[in-house]
């Protein structure tokens, strides 16, 4: 006998007296069919792996992500990075020699876009940090010590941090004091060292100033990483970044102490070995920089902070080497000879 359940869909005869009904657990368990191919006329034998003759081996390879470009032992999309780097530095270079005050719009920008990629990073180990005071803290304290200095400075980087512990008092959250702590590294790692940069800018001819800190930082990252990818063989710390080398390092100094050399001579018309002592001194906390987010990042198991920067990353990997390396710049600028 056959029982009809539907218009098109014969059903098996029913189980006897005493046994359970097949076609009941079949209506409780919905098993997906995939899309059939017809065989019939086909002299090809079943396999489980072949798209042919098994659908849901289609399926499966359909729903399999695909698998990370590999860049070799350059590990990024070269184009894509030297074509960022070079519209960076250009529109950098250009607000600060024919409109320093420019020069604050594109910190600010950077500024909060880093300060989000760093809570929504930091925000992964489990705590919750004050995004949007911390953004507005850091803009403001930029802002306040292009006008008014290193009072209006620290006055407001005071007032920021009890901002972010009012308002993590506010909103009364379990873990308030690792937020309120991660929050107020947050805003010291960018917002305060962002500011030493500026403070360099308000400077008398604080804008060449600046341009040979970043040339300086930018070339220790461009010799480190070349060193690196053509001889670097010796790891500095292989546990925090395995790709950064003693080879690399020295590259780091090459590059940096030919290029604030020649800045230092033509730009200032400071003596050359001033040149070469912010060589030797800028790729060391350069490095330690580098070192510190991936430390971050590892420890969060993260590959990059962000995807706002095609072949770099996000904001704040390119920032890792500039913000700790601000207020040793400031220092060099201001104790040896021909700069403050």
């Amino acid at each position: 006998m056959i029982a009809v359940t539907g218009s098109d869909s014969p059903a098996t005869d029913p189980a006897p007296l005493g046994e359970p009904d097949p076609s009941g657990e079949a209506a409780r368990v919905e098993t997906p069919f995939p899309k059939r191919r017809d065989l019939r006329n086909s002299d090809k034998p079943y396999s489980p792996d072949d798209r042919e003759s098994n659908p849901t081996a289609e399926a499966a390879a359909t729903d399999s992500e695909p698998e990370p470009k590999d860049y070799g032992r350059a590990g990024r999309n070269l184009p894509a990075a030297i074509g960022m780097g070079l519209l960076i530095g250009g529109v950098v270079l250009a607000s600060l020699i024919f409109l320093p005050i420019s020069f604050l719009f594109i910190v600010l920008v950077g500024i909060v876009a880093a300060m989000w990629e760093l809570a929504n990073a930091l925000s992964r180990s489990g705590s919750l940090v004050s995004r949007v005071p911390t953004m507005v803290s850091a803009a403001c304290m930029v802002v306040a010590t292009f006008i008014g200095g290193r009072e209006a400075l620290w006055v407001t980087f005071a007032a920021s941090a009890g901002a972010v512990m009012l308002f993590t008092m506010v909103e009364r959250r379990k873990n308030a004091v690792k937020d309120v702590s991660l929050s107020l590294f947050a805003l010291t790692y960018v917002g305060l060292m962002a500011c030493f940069i500026v403070y360099i800018l308000t400077q008398p001819d604080g804008n060449f100033y600046v341009i040979i800190f970043l040339a300086a930082v930018v070339a220790s990252d461009t010799g480190g990483y070349v060193f690196g990818v053509l001889w670097g063989k010796h790891p500095i710390a292989a546990r925090i970044s395995p790709k950064k080398s003693w080879e690399g390092y020295l590259g780091s100094t090459v590059f940096a102490a030919v290029v604030a050399t020649v800045l230092a001579v033509t730009v200032v018309d400071a003596p050359f070995w001033t040149g070469l002592v912010i060589g030797a001194v800028i790729p060391a906390f350069a490095t330690l920089g580098d070192f510190s987010e991936s430390m971050i990042k590892r420890d969060l198991e993260l590959k990059d902070m962000g995807t706002l920067l095609p072949g770099h990353g996000g904001v704040m990997d390119r920032l890792d080497s500039i913000l700790p390396t601000a207020p040793v710049a400031l220092v060099l600028f201001s104790v040896l000879p021909g700069y403050l």
